[in-house]
């Protein structure tokens, strides 16, 4: 039995996204518990996506994300080499399947949004390569979807600090890499369209 294509160019990326990010940092860790967590629940989303035609460049925008978590998390940064390889790829697939109007409108919209919040906190919670990242998620899931994962995204971030908040084990202000979170709401906004059939 064969994999489907969509999975075979997720571990493609993801390997050739991570050794890309690895020249950037030696710290990053495709290895590392939430990154391993993260890439094996994209592989059913990217399963279900295949069987239903979702584009390949879904499977790209996937394991940038899971790169994007690995290197926010080892050293707070999301690489540009990272998000600009992808972008390039979504770019060339999306023109090639003429969907380049539906990756704009996704990048614009889900970069927009946190370009906006990147200026109104000043830096302070979102950084620029998480808007780059937000453009990546955009364009790769198109629309609709794209503006569900950054809500996935932020309502994941949310479960995630207020008990650390509330019990004092982490501080307002505290840096926070918000790749992972991009990251999941990027996946699971994946299985919800593969299997809801919308957005």
């Amino acid at each position: 039995m064969s994999l489907p294509l969509g999975l075979l160019v997720f571990l493609a990326a993801l390997l050739g996204l991570g050794r890309l990010a690895r020249t950037r940092s030696t710290a990053v860790k495709l290895t590392r518990p939430v990154v391993v967590m993260l890439a094996l629940c994209a592989v059913p989303a990217i399963i279900l996506a295949d069987q239903r035609g979702t584009p390949i460049s879904l499977s790209v925008t996937l394991a940038c994300a899971v790169v994007c978590a690995a290197s926010d998390l080892a050293t707070g940064l999301v690489f540009d080499g990272v998000t600009a390889t992808t972008a390039i790829a979504i770019l060339i697939t999306s023109i090639l399947s003429q969907d380049s109007l539906v990756a704009a409108i996704g990048a614009s919209s889900c970069a927009g949004a946190m370009l906006l919040l990147y200026t109104v906190t000043r830096g302070r919670g979102i950084g620029l390569g998480d808007v780059k990242l937000g453009a990546v998620i955009g364009a790769g899931l198109g629309g609709v979807a794209s503006v569900g994962a950054l809500g996935a995204a932020f309502i994941a971030g949310a479960v995630w600090a207020i008990p650390l908040l509330a019990s004092s084990r982490a501080q307002r202000g505290d840096r926070v890499a918000f790749a992972p979170f991009l990251a999941v709401g990027a996946i699971a906004c994946t299985a919800l369209r593969s299997v809801t059939g919308h957005g």
